[in-house]
Formats: structure tokens, sequence, C-alpha cells
């Protein structure tokens, strides 16, 4: 069967594009990395009623500094626990601490690190933990941001290692970030992580479309 020469073009393209950026996207350099976590709801018996939680990481001396902002609809809805992942896990002389907490009137978190040890509800497991306050007067509210440093002296422990997936650990997933929402309508929670296709999904598409290129090339020659 004979095809014009644009739509082939148009189909090894499409093929080419979606190899390349499943590599870029598991190999790409960046400084700063942002996750918006909030499209994605994969456990919890409330979905996210819009918005999301922005996390903003940029290098330091040593280490990283995080950026956590509620840009939720719901007023009343925080975020209790923040999972996050590392290349470079375990870290060793790993250390949390806020840089600005005041928009929350005095936030707290715990900060806790490990080599996926923290599994967020119903999926993979991650290797930073940072909790925080669940107290009416200190919640991370809409329109509140908190900044913190996360430092080790592990080397290579930069913006660039968060951008790994979370270890097999459950039913979804893999995700490289992922945010524990509380106090939705009802008095719920969810779970959300960042809309991005799923590695398995990128290799499918692009193996797919690559055959769908092969056999445009060989109708053609025939």
């Amino acid at each position: 069967m004979w095809l014009p020469s644009g739509i082939r073009r148009f189909a090894i393209s499409l093929a080419m594009f979606a190899v390349v950026a499943f590599a870029s996207a598991m190999t790409a350099q960046a400084d700063p990395v942002t996750f918006v976590l909030g499209g994605a709801d994969f456990s919890g018996p409330t979905a996210n009623t819009g918005g999301n939680i922005t996390v903003h990481i940029a290098n330091i001396a040593g280490g990283v500094r995080v950026s956590v902002t509620n840009n939720l609809v719901d007023p009343g809805a925080f975020p209790s626990s923040l999972f996050l992942n590392t290349s470079v896990a375990p870290l060793t002389g790993a250390l949390g601490t806020c840089v600005d907490c005041t928009a929350t009137n005095g936030q707290t978190m715990a900060f806790n690190f490990g080599s996926d040890a923290f599994q967020a509800d119903g999926d993979g497991r991650y290797d930073i933990l940072i909790a925080f306050s669940t107290e009416n007067a200190d919640r991370l509210l809409a329109g509140e941001t908190v900044i913190f440093d996360l430092t080790s002296t592990t080397v290579g422990f930069t913006s660039d290692s968060f951008l790994v997936f979370s270890a097999p650990g459950g039913g979804n997933g893999p995700f490289r970030a992922a945010v524990h929402i509380q106090s939705l309508p009802n008095g719920q929670s969810d779970f959300v992580t960042e809309e991005v296709p799923e590695p398995t999904s990128m290799i499918l598409l692009g193996s797919g479309l690559a055959t769908l290129a092969a056999g445009l090339r060989k109708r053609y020659k025939k």
C-alpha cells in the first residue's frame, strides 16, 4: 500500500521522538528540579479537589534547598508528608534544616532519611520522608510556602539526583515523588503524585511507533 512521503516521515519522526523523550526523561540533568504534585491520585478515599503541591529543588553547597508551596483549591487541605527519591541513597551525614517557616506560624518538620525505606500508601519505596506539622495552627495551608535545606556528605547529592523513580513496593507507580494531602472534604485524605508517563508506557509507545514506522518503510519498498 502506497502512502504519501509526508505521512511516512511523520510516523518515523514520531517514533524517534518517543524514544528520545523516554531516554531524556530518565537521564536529563536539570537545576532546579520542580515536581508538581496533585494531578494523579493513587490512594485514598477522597480525590484531590483541585490544585497541587509544588516542590522546587535547587542546588546549594553540600546539598539542595527545597521549597514546598501549597497551591490546593480546598483552603483547609494541607500536606502531611512528602516522599522523595535520590539516586545516591543512602545518604551519609544527612541533615534537614528549616530555612523559612515563618509563613506557617512556626511550621516544624521531621526529616527522615534511608534507602527505599519509606512507603507511600499503596506505592513504591522512597529514600526521603519529610513529615509536616498537623497541628491546626502550624499546618501548611493554601498559599503558604516552607523552605528547608537537605544536606549530606555523599558525593552527587544534587537536584539531578532526585530525577529517579521509586523502588517497587506496591501496586502503583513508579513515581518520582508523592505527597499525602489531608483535610479534604469529609475529613478524608489522599496520596497524589505528578502527572508523568510511566517508564513502561513510554517504552511501549516508542516500540509501537517504531514498529509502525518500520512497517511503513517495508510497504513503501514493495
